[in-house]
């Protein structure tokens, strides 16, 4: 479980341990996105946003869960200060908050397009400004279906979709604050959508598109945090520590009896380094 790094007494930082995910009691909680750039979970009133989205000029990606390009929790303020995308945060947190299990949006979207995508990313705002990536995803209107086939869009028509952001575990501390991004482009990490009926990477056409998020009773977008109830940070991370500290003894005394053919220096020499870059850091 991830949480903030500046703060040492923050929870998180720890290692736990389950046998299935998610691993603790949860709710999932609705933060529901407001026209003025607010999150929380009191449903928004009835209103939308548009943004121009285009091909050639998309959001670029920075951090995230990439292979080949920079990857991990960077700070995405200077891609929030695009036009392209929005921005929606709560209020400072009076108590840490605890999301551990699958995170996914709930969008009430439209477009100009046949085709376009949506983007949505979650953070961790610190006190200083910073807005750290916790993880991310993204859905290409023409497989909001599935797969196995395209289902184009109707100009200016509404679809409800769902957003997967995959799974993290994380804590967000006391003073800080949860952000949601929502755009329609991260690119190299996916690559642009043409806003066409073409396939993706066919080189052809591109347009502009003018997409639409809608929020309100008819249209509640929002993100679903699958916030955890009914534990206490530091009585799963003792428990764990307790566990793991068994299972360290365990496999150490394993390894012991194999190594006991060789010379008892040979023996000691290596247990003795492995303990160092490694037992101990447990």
């Amino acid at each position: 479980v991830m949480g903030d790094v500046t703060d040492e007494n923050a929870p998180g930082n720890a290692w736990l341990i389950a046998d299935d995910w998610p691993p603790l009691p949860y709710t999932t909680t609705s933060f529901y996105f407001h026209k003025d750039g607010s999150l929380s979970t009191e449903m928004a009133s009835s209103d939308s946003i548009t943004f121009t989205y285009n091909p050639k000029r998309p959001a670029p990606t920075l951090g995230g869960q990439n292979l080949y390009i920079a990857k991990g929790p960077y700070d995405q303020r200077l891609i929030e200060n695009r036009d392209d995308v929005i921005v929606f945060t709560t209020d400072s947190l009076d108590e840490p908050v605890w999301v551990t299990g699958r995170i996914k949006a709930m969008l009430y979207v439209s477009s100009d397009c046949p085709d376009t995508d949506f983007t949505v990313k979650i953070c961790d705002v610190y006190p200083d400004g910073r807005s750290m990536l916790i993880t991310d995803g993204i859905l290409r209107m023409r497989n909001r279906n599935g797969f196995d086939h395209w289902e184009f869009m109707e100009a200016g028509k509404v679809y409800e979709i769902e957003v997967d952001l995959w799974s993290t575990a994380y804590i967000w501390n006391k003073g800080h604050k949860i952000r949601v991004e929502v755009s329609s482009s991260n690119a190299p990490r996916f690559l642009a959508n043409p806003n066409t009926r073409a396939p993706i990477a066919s080189d052809g056409e591109t347009k502009i598109a003018h997409n639409t998020l809608y929020f309100g009773n008819a249209y509640p977008s929002c993100i679903l945090l699958p916030v955890v109830t009914g534990a206490e940070f530091q009585h799963e991370a003792s428990k764990a520590s307790t566990c793991l500290n068994y299972l360290i003894k365990k496999s150490r005394a394993k390894l012991l009896s194999k190594l006991s053919i060789l010379p008892d220096k040979i023996v000691e020499d290596f247990m003795e380094e492995l303990s160092k870059n490694y037992y101990d850091d447990l």
